[in-house]
């Protein structure tokens, strides 16, 4: 089995601009997807074999992400830029990642605690979500004395959202639980920040000498329509989305509740899906209202996922697209049913502005209504705190996130933006550097924006397809078990086999870190010799060879940057302008002769 030697991340060279594969510039927090594909590619088939190597693949990531057991379960955003979507279909990163997961939680277990010194100041840590956890973890990596305080009973935020049919209970409480134990960190439950007399000018009187905010988004949106508050929210049966998942989360809601009743759900998101099909899976006849419509190509598209809206209609979720709700109906104090008008657009230039033809109205009766419109912060708290600017926004730093108001005070995750799970977990990455700047002195800009640029796929004469995605059977899944089936060791090597490595070698390095190479080579061009013929330019399946015009005369050049390595260019040339140099694999292949034959 190979061992792979750890010698940082893999994208982390120093240069003006770099190419990446448009996986990794799809990933908020950078994670090296090829790699580990590569890594993954070259395991053995005998499974007990290839958990050495799994654990290895595993202590890297973890190393960068603690997180990624959770986003092998719920995190497919690197999958929308991948290079293969439009040649065979995606690479199933998330799935792969998963794979690994699988694997790696009994070792997650028994991972001993980081074996750093904490002699740095105290960090207050508002919020236990995954900026929170990513930033608490990074902190603790650097030295820092670190104290979560989580207003509720458990650590996690809005994962404990996702129902456990998409991302397992015990996955959840093993990922979280242990990341705290390894990293070191103090929590503080049941701590809500901002009730009493716990304040942000407490904890700096206590002693922490930075905070950061990750309070998240726990108040759900009310419905309007145009501009107003529609009426009615108020009637029994009507609910919002979010505090339905957090009380399901919870166990206050028993199995078939919602058996013969008629439950709609408003909103066009992934949080409204997740609330349709939890609905479903405790008896109600479900339908979804939107203001979007079907094609999510358009600008108005839903913005659910493919595979919500496809479970959902498996499920026999009915879904009603371009809708939106001007009044809520109800009788004897009840909800009855919805006034829905025709939604013409979603969005125009100026960004989310609904036109409706009131003219076209249809009306949708139900037993339960669930707003899932989606939620914001506890502006109050942010008031109350002096974190807002003049015009009510909040007062903060984009880059270094640091609030304009309060300079040892630091924001970031859903409090200031709603995103994707890992878009929040990058925003903890980023207040930790900013945290250790502050604290040390430092420039709070300098080095941190840096180009990148997509590297596009490799040239093939045919690209495999994507492997099926195995669902259990919409009538036999309609429970809170884990509904998808993940990759067998086998499946796992073909897709990652799959994967074209579109990213060029100095954003990989797998060769390095297995042994298989000692340097990166690289092709040089003699000029003197070079005819200018161009036959390397079209053989290159990476495009990092091309020609331009010196002294007068057309000569072939090699963009580092692109560049493979591979050799087709050198073995392709007639006048031999071309070498590799660096390249010890004949040397290699050697050796492995010798001690065949010694």
């Amino acid at each position: 089995m190979w061992k792979a030697v750890n010698s940082g991340s893999a994208a982390a060279e120093d240069a003006l601009k770099q190419y990446l594969p448009p996986c990794q510039m799809k990933c908020p927090i950078n994670e090296d997807i090829q790699r580990t594909n590569v890594l993954i590619s070259m395991l053995p088939l005998d499974l007990e074999e290839a958990l050495d190597g799994i654990v290895q693949i595993g202590d890297y990531l973890y190393e960068w992400n603690p997180l990624f057991p959770v986003c092998g379960y719920v995190c497919g955003l690197c999958e929308l830029e991948c290079n293969y979507q439009e040649k065979g279909g995606a690479i199933r990163r998330r799935l792969l990642k998963r794979f690994i997961s699988d694997h790696y939680l009994n070792r997650i277990r028994e991972k001993p605690e980081l074996d750093v010194e904490k002699t740095k100041e105290n960090v207050a840590i508002v919020g236990g979500g995954p900026a929170g956890l990513m930033c608490a973890y990074d902190l603790s990596r650097r030295g820092y004395r670190v104290t979560i305080f989580e207003a509720s009973d458990r650590l996690g935020g809005a994962l404990w959202l996702i129902p456990h049919y998409r991302l397992p209970e015990d996955v959840l409480t093993t990922v979280v639980n242990n990341l705290v134990r390894i990293s070191g960190a103090d929590v503080k439950m049941n701590a809500k920040i901002g009730d009493g007399k716990l304040t942000l000018d407490k904890l700096k009187k206590d002693g922490f000498r930075a905070v950061f905010i990750a309070k998240g988004t726990p108040l759900p949106r009310i419905l309007t329509y145009g501009r107003e508050k529609v009426e009615g929210q108020e009637l029994s049966g009507v609910m919002y989305g979010q505090t339905f998942l957090y009380e399901v989360s919870h166990g206050n809601i028993q199995p078939g509740y919602f058996r013969g009743k008629k439950v709609v759900v408003i909103g066009g998101g992934n949080v409204a899906f997740d609330v349709a099909r939890t609905a479903c899976r405790l008896g109600g006849e479900t339908t979804v209202v939107c203001l979007e419509c079907a094609d999510k190509s358009s600008r108005d598209g839903i913005p659910a996922d493919e595979d919500e809206i496809k479970g959902a209609w498996e499920e026999g979720i009915r879904i009603v697209y371009s809708r939106g709700v001007r009044k809520i109906v109800g009788q004897g104090g009840k909800f009855q049913k919805i006034e829905c008008p025709l939604c013409t657009s979603v969005f125009d230039d100026n960004g989310f502005n609904p036109q409706f033809d009131p003219t076209d109205v249809i009306t949708i009766e139900g037993d339960v209504l669930m707003i899932t419109v989606g939620q914001g912060p506890d502006r109050s708290f942010l008031h109350q705190e002096g974190l807002l600017n003049e015009k009510g926004g909040l007062a903060v730093d984009p880059l270094t996130l640091q609030s304009l108001n309060k300079d040892w005070i630091f924001i970031g995750g859903d409090i200031r933006r709603i995103g994707f799970m890992v878009e929040a977990m990058h925003e903890g990455l980023i207040a930790a550097e900013s945290i250790e700047r502050y604290l040390r002195g430092l420039d709070m800009k300098a080095g941190r924006k840096r180009q990148f640029e997509a590297q596009d796929i490799p040239y093939r004469r045919v690209y495999k397809h994507e492997p099926e995605v195995v669902w259990i059977p919409p009538e036999k899944r309609l429970h809170f078990q884990l509904f998808e089936r993940g990759f067998s060791l086998k499946e796992a090597v073909e897709e990652a086999k799959r994967c074209a490595r579109c990213g060029p070698c100095v954003s990989c390095k797998a060769c390095l870190a297995i042994d298989i190479q000692d340097c990166l080579p690289t092709v040089e061009v003699n000029e003197d010799v070079c005819s200018g013929c161009g036959i390397c330019t079209s053989i290159c399946y990476y495009g990092a060879a091309g020609s331009r015009y010196k002294e007068g005369r057309m000569i072939s050049s090699t963009d580092v940057f692109r560049c493979k390595a591979c050799g087709m260019c050198v073995v392709a040339c007639p006048s031999q302008a071309r070498k590799m140099v660096g390249d010890t694999m004949e040397q290699k292949i050697d050796q492995v002769y010798a001690g065949l034959t010694a």
